[in-house]
């Protein structure tokens, strides 16, 4: 029981493929802060290279709805122009921070996890409206960090502009007096300074969030011995039938050596623990070519069938280790041994003509 349960412990690193089969299923380490502290930046340097330009556009449309030009336009009865005037003037300035908000969030999501598509993530699942499944979620550990990181986010974001406004208490109520576009100056370097140490506040909490995420993620990726001895079954098959298959093939790979034995035109031994047999056909190949090659048993049985179709045995110890370690059934004799298996041939064919000759 103790063995069993050891096996199911979540003791051993993620495999690729684990890893892998989380990433598919939209199951990866990515913090919102990153992309809230990005925003702050972004929008910190569009105020400051656009600030005057989107000023004047606000301007611009105070001037045009609070002034003379709107109380004419609606005495004449016709608004439609003043509305459109305000409306491009509004387009003009969302435009390059929703264009700004969107390529940050692309950015944001490509630095943390890359580029990902998960039809995992989107399809419906009745755990997301199961009220139970619900419950459970809300009373995790996870929700419970998530709470905390709210109350920590919220403290420290209303400490900054406490901080950043503090210095500015006394200006503060000039701002009726002054004039609109000493008014949105004014505002716009208030925003720009809050925004700016907002951010470098969130990239802190997006590192802390992002690390604690990370650690979380591979905490639930772990695996246990017997999940990772399933995953090398799934993916290279079962070891006992890969291991079987093996063993048919190379006992049908023998089978089919030692019907070639016949062919050949000499057997080289060691003399009891190793025989090669070799086939020379000049007409074909210009050199000898090994059909069949064993150790011990394997190599009684090469003899013995030689004996049986009286093909000339020869011993020579160290030609047939060097051929043994060295070269594999189907290869031809290389350059190096050529004279070393020219006289065993030459004594062999030789043989062969004294036979013909009594004959």
């Amino acid at each position: 029981m103790a063995n069993e349960q050891d096996m199911q412990e979540k003791t051993e690193e993620a495999t690729p493929q684990r890893r892998e089969d989380f990433r598919r299923q939209g199951q990866v380490a990515q913090t919102r802060e990153l992309s809230s502290a990005l925003a702050l930046f972004g929008l910190s340097i569009l105020m400051w290279f656009m600030g005057r330009i989107l000023v004047e556009q606000f301007f611009d449309i105070y001037n045009v709805l609070y002034r003379s030009y709107f109380l004419a336009a609606i005495e004449a009865g016709n608004i439609y122009p003043a509305i459109a005037f305000a409306f491009k003037k509004i387009l003009m300035i969302t435009l390059p921070v929703y264009v700004l908000m969107f390529s940050l969030g692309v950015a944001s999501s490509i630095l943390q996890i890359g580029v990902l598509f998960s039809e995992e993530s989107i399809k419906f699942n009745t755990n997301k409206i199961n009220p139970i499944e619900g419950l459970k979620r809300l009373f995790s550990l996870k929700a419970l960090v998530e709470g905390i990181k709210a109350i920590l986010k919220f403290t420290l974001v209303a400490g900054v502009i406490y901080l950043v406004l503090r210095g500015e208490f006394a200006t503060l109520p000039k701002l009726l007096f002054m004039k609109p576009i000493q008014m949105f100056y004014y505002i716009g370097v208030l925003v720009f300074k809050s925004m700016l140490s907002i951010g470098a506040v969130m990239t802190v909490l997006a590192a802390a969030d992002y690390f604690f995420l990370r650690f979380d993620l591979e905490k639930q990726m772990r695996m246990s011995k017997q999940e990772v001895k399933e995953e090398v079954k799934s993916r290279e098959g079962d070891p006992l039938i890969k291991a079987r298959i093996r063993k048919i093939q190379k006992e049908m790979a023998t089978k089919r050596m030692m019907e070639d034995v016949p062919k050949a035109d000499v057997i080289i031994t060691n003399p009891t623990h190793l025989a090669i047999a070799l086939k020379y056909d000049p007409t074909q190949h210009a050199a000898p070519q090994i059909i069949a090659k064993g150790a011990d048993f394997l190599a009684e049985k090469i003899r013995n069938l030689a004996k049986e179709h009286e093909i000339p045995i020869v011993e020579n110890k160290p030609l047939a280790r060097t051929i043994y370690k060295t070269l594999e059934v189907g290869q031809f004799i290389p350059r190096e041994l050529f004279e070393a298996v020219a006289e065993v041939l030459a004594f062999v064919f030789k043989l062969k003509r004294k036979r013909v000759g009594r004959g």
